[in-house]
């Protein structure tokens, strides 16, 4: 056991108040001092690129220093790995699941590797936040509990989601929501849609045993949670995959490396088919190239008819 998860484990929350089932709304926490109670929750949600540097990194762990999450406790993190942000090429990538944890003493929210190896110095992550304040209407988050959790997937229910195969779905795991959960769950994360019962599903892409008690931030496309970025579909093909790569045209990225995308894999979009792709997968915008990728982190080929839901900001 690292050290770093040893310190995450002393800095738990006391306790915290959760609306607990198949969607758990995140609604405070409970011995908060009065000045973390009152810290204001901008209404605005944001998105920005972040670069871990020595500064960042401990063990498993970089820590975002930003004003949109410093002190948020209560924000909603939406995270992607990238390649080369702003087609400047950093250059570094990691295969392992990654999820997003609080540190409530230093007051920052951090990226952390789900498997416990150590965090790339220079990794660099796309990161959306959604503040306090319009989480509830598709932006939520869910615990895999034994009420919902079968095999290697964990059922979502959501008014914006529910009955809805079309829906664009980006997740994130998230390991202490208010100060709640320390379960991992390393493996790399996809969506799915049963048929039979009419729910999304969050599930492990290598088919292992989904573990009770880990949670996962969920944004629904057609929530106000997006912020105005514009949902789209990849599906990877022989004809736009090449290499560990399944690139995708959009008006919103072609020709422009600053933008700033969000990809979670979809095992069957529209409710129809099936298609793993069970590693960690990340973005990036190749330089000297026109189309931004869906590239595996372990650098394997994207199985054709494998997909991926994207979030995509213009920069």
């Amino acid at each position: 056991m690292k050290t770093v998860r040893s310190r995450r484990l002393a800095r738990l929350a006391a306790a915290g108040t959760l609306v607990l089932g198949p969607s758990v709304l995140v609604t405070g926490l409970a011995g908060a001092t009065a000045a973390q109670a009152s810290t204001p929750h901008t209404a605005t949600v944001t998105h920005f690129e972040f670069t871990a540097d020595s500064a960042d990194t401990s063990g498993d762990t970089a820590y975002i220093d930003n004003p949109a999450t410093n002190g948020q406790f209560n924000a909603m993190l939406f995270v992607t790995p990238n390649y080369d942000p702003d087609g400047a090429c950093g250059c570094v990538f990691d295969p392992a699941p990654v999820g997003v944890w609080y540190d409530g003493t230093l007051k920052q929210w951090a990226v952390f590797n789900e498997n416990g190896d150590d965090m790339s110095q220079n990794e660099s992550f796309n990161v959306l936040v959604v503040p306090l304040s319009l989480s509830g209407h598709g932006v939520f988050v869910t615990e895999s509990i034994q009420a919902n959790t079968v095999d290697d997937y964990t059922f979502i229910s959501n008014s914006n989601a529910d009955g809805n195969p079309n829906a664009k779905i980006q997740v994130t795991q998230n390991w202490d929501p208010s100060g709640f959960g320390n379960t991992y769950n390393p493996h790399p994360i996809g969506v799915w849609y049963d048929n039979a019962v009419g729910l999304w599903a969050i599930f492990n892409q290598d088919q292992a045993p989904m573990p009770l008690g880990a949670y996962f931030n969920v944004l629904v496309s057609s929530s106000p949670g997006h912020g105005g970025g514009k949902v789209a579909l990849l599906k990877a093909t022989k004809k736009n995959t090449s290499g560990d790569t399944a690139y995708f045209s959009n008006p919103l990225t072609n020709g422009n490396p600053d933008n700033i995308t969000f990809a979670t894999p979809n095992y069957d979009p529209g409710g129809q088919g099936g298609t793993y792709d069970d590693v960690q997968t990340g973005v990036w915008y190749p330089g000297g190239g026109t189309e931004e990728g869906v590239f595996n982190q372990n650098g394997s080929t994207p199985p054709v008819h494998s997909a991926y839901n994207l979030l995509i900001f213009p920069g």
